[in-house]
């Protein structure tokens, strides 16, 4: 039978899974080797090269890694210390609408890895196409992060004033503070520079997965007898 405590890290490993799974379907994509600073041309060469199947694919594991994130993000919530109950379920809440728009924004890139592979470089109107279906992503895009960033910087907050099981330090595990170092990333050199930069945004995220099922590993048990 399985303890509290154990049940608990597997949500967060769920969570990690997740992560994992956006990351492949980004690999699926547009995964290459090269640098960072060459990631945009190589990732149009292999996206107009790549089959319809494996666009496919990359989008089809979006709905399915997010189920896992938003598990992973109820393990993050029962982190949160019992006094604050209500500002967890705030953070959970936003993260729970990221996790909904990412999958959406994931999937979606399914359509736009096929206008790039068959109107890249065609002129109009399969052009107007690409380009609209290019600007309506980057829309969805930036409006599903808002949610996202606001549960981080709560997240954020609540670690920094003791409010949770997490040690202090691991604010800079942070999704949001990893996501500063992205222009660092993107000057990264070959052969694995393109593949980091392509998929930084959700091996920030699994990395703050991996950080807080182990700094939380002998917390949980504690964290579910505190909670009605």
């Amino acid at each position: 039978m399985y303890s509290f405590s154990r049940i608990h890290r597997l949500f967060g490993l769920c969570g990690l899974a997740g992560a994992l799974l956006f990351f492949a379907g980004d690999m699926l994509f547009y995964g290459h080797l090269g640098s960072g600073p060459d990631f945009h041309q190589g990732m149009l060469v292999t996206v107009i090269h790549a089959s319809r199947e494996r666009l496919f694919a990359g989008g089809l594991v979006g709905p399915f890694a997010a189920c896992l994130c938003i598990v992973g993000f109820w393990h993050v919530y029962r982190n949160v210390g019992p006094s604050y109950i209500v500002l967890g379920r705030l953070m959970f809440a936003l993260f729970a609408v990221l996790m909904v728009a990412g999958s959406a924004v994931h999937t979606l890139w399914t359509a736009r890895g096929l206008a790039i592979k068959y109107c890249y470089g065609q002129s109009a109107p399969c052009a107007d196409l690409l380009e609209a279906v290019k600007s309506y992503w980057n829309l969805a895009y930036n409006l599903g992060a808002v949610p996202g960033y606001l549960a981080a910087l709560l997240l954020l907050g609540l670690v920094l004033f003791g409010k949770t099981y997490y040690p202090r330090w691991t604010v800079l595990a942070n999704p949001a503070i990893l996501l500063l170092l992205s222009p660092l990333v993107d000057r990264l050199p070959s052969p694995f520079g393109a593949i980091l930069s392509g998929g930084f945004t959700n091996l920030s995220i699994a990395v703050f997965f991996v950080v807080s099922v182990l700094t939380t590993w002998n917390t949980s048990g504690d964290v579910r007898g505190q909670r009605s």
